[in-house]
């Protein structure tokens, strides 16, 4: 069970759509983390309050489903509530609806994790916040959650690098490490060079009239970015179905070969005239899967 809560509202311009002429894949992550800012406030413990007993809550997997694209224009709202705790850790389902048709376009299952930012490790949930968890999670509308959360991505059999970067001051949020949302925004930047890293280019998808779109994304974040990390973006294709293909991505310290992140994506073969999704073509399929099998 839980209390539902309105948490962010919010209008898709067009400086947050892709080439495809609908909301990208990294903004639904920002729209998202905004709404879970205010999921704590509205469960009844701000992270003010949170600090207050020695922690606030960090994110430890996200898996974001896409369920019907957004175009410029549309105006969303995303609502949400507390599912489900344990003695470390809360998760929280939040909905994005198109505020004018009342569809349901994406949901996000967020597990976070109780962080000491002095330590800068996991501790217990303080007993005096339990009343408030438990009043969210006992109360309200029953639900009925997709699947448990998965803990780990498959290993990709060849990885590729695909993306590098560096994690900017502005790049962090208040705890003094990279926001959610870049997460997403550099495991995407690596999803699109990723397939003509594999020897499938934009190009010859756009000629058969086809490209690719995102279904679901899972992230682990797995040891925190800090101002000043080096990382690179690695990818693999992990399944390819008639549709759709299911890659892995990590991110990778530059200097100490760490993982900070790694990603599982399901992305869809797509006919943009359609807006529906499409076989793969034949000779394509070959390609990917002999990455597959490499």
């Amino acid at each position: 069970m839980t209390v539902w809560h309105e948490l962010h509202t919010g209008v898709v311009h067009p400086w947050l759509c892709d080439q495809f002429g609908h909301l990208n894949v990294r903004n639904y992550a920002v729209l998202f983390n905004e709404a879970q800012f205010f999921a704590y406030a509205r469960a009844g413990f701000p992270q003010s309050v949170a600090l207050k007993y020695g922690g606030h809550g960090v994110a430890a997997i996200g898996r974001t489903t896409f369920i019907k694209e957004l175009p410029a224009g549309s105006l969303i709202k995303i609502d949400g509530g507390m599912v489900a705790s344990s003695t470390k850790t809360f998760t929280f389902l939040l909905r994005m609806f198109n505020e004018e048709t009342g569809e349901l376009h994406a949901t996000f299952e967020c597990l976070e994790v109780f962080f000491n930012p002095d330590t800068r490790s996991s501790i217990p949930i303080p007993d005096e916040l339990r009343p408030v968890l438990e009043n969210q999670i006992k109360n309200g509308e029953s639900i009925s959650l997709k699947s448990e959360l998965p803990r780990s991505i498959k290993p990709a059999s060849n990885w590729v690098e695909t993306h590098t970067g560096v994690c900017f001051p502005w790049h962090c949020d208040q705890f003094h490490h990279m926001n959610v949302r870049w997460y997403a925004h550099f495991f995407d930047d690596g999803m699109f060079h990723l397939w003509p890293k594999l020897k499938v280019n934009w190009k010859a998808m756009e000629e058969l009239g086809l490209h690719t779109v995102t279904a679901s994304t899972t992230t682990y974040f797995q040891k925190e970015v800090q101002a000043g990390g080096l990382f690179k973006i690695e990818g693999g294709v992990i399944e390819c179905g008639n549709k759709s293909v299911t890659f892995s991505q990590r991110m990778i310290n530059v200097e100490t070969s760490e993982i900070h992140a790694s990603q599982s994506v399901t992305e869809v073969f797509f006919n943009p005239d359609t807006r529906r999704a499409a076989p793969i073509p034949t000779d394509l399929k070959e390609i990917i899967q002999n990455n597959l099998a490499s």
